[in-house]
């Protein structure tokens, strides 16, 4: 797998973070390494209309799409719901956890899964058309995101230690 990540102003623990994040969801999501091994991931972390948004990008074939946008928004994560500060831990937890969603989407457009359409999303063959944020949040295809987003998040955290050991890291 090949990844890129676009950010400035991210020290060099949490740029090997996010890579290593993207190896570790994506091994856990995709059990086909040959398929892995043939997809792009251009992780870009600045200013969005969202928290985050997985693409297929526009050089990707559509029907068997292997390169990927993902946009993360850092300046969104720099406060939580209530509109608290978070500490720079709980930042980066944050931003690792979004990109775990967005992968979680990338996990269902290489295996056919999604699939985008100009009037919405179909998912596993049914089309879905939101009309607004209630019925985005209700969609099969966010619900398994965003069940997935935590425990996937939980689950590098665990094994960031080790990494971070191997590697020398500290924070």
């Amino acid at each position: 797998m090949n990844i890129n990540l676009h950010a400035r102003n991210i020290d060099t623990g949490f740029r090997t973070a996010v890579y290593a994040m993207g190896e570790f969801v994506m091994s856990r999501l995709v059990p086909s390494k040959r398929l892995r091994n043939n997809i792009t991931l251009n992780i870009h972390l600045r200013h969005h209309s969202e928290n985050g948004e997985a693409m297929i990008s526009e050089h990707a074939n559509p029907k068997r799409p292997r390169e990927f946008k993902i946009i993360i928004d850092p300046h969104r994560a720099k406060e939580d719901d209530y509109s608290r500060e978070r500490t720079e831990t709980e930042w980066g937890h944050d931003i690792l956890k979004t990109l775990a969603h967005e992968l979680v989407h990338v996990k269902q457009y290489v295996l056919g899964e999604l699939k985008p359409v100009h009037n919405g999303f179909v998912f596993k063959k049914n089309l879905y058309q939101p009309n607004n944020l209630l019925e985005y949040f209700e969609q099969p295809f966010e619900i398994e995101a965003y069940g997935r987003e935590k425990g996937l998040l939980v689950a590098f955290l665990g094994r960031w230690k080790e990494i971070q050991v191997e590697l020398g890291i500290t924070f």
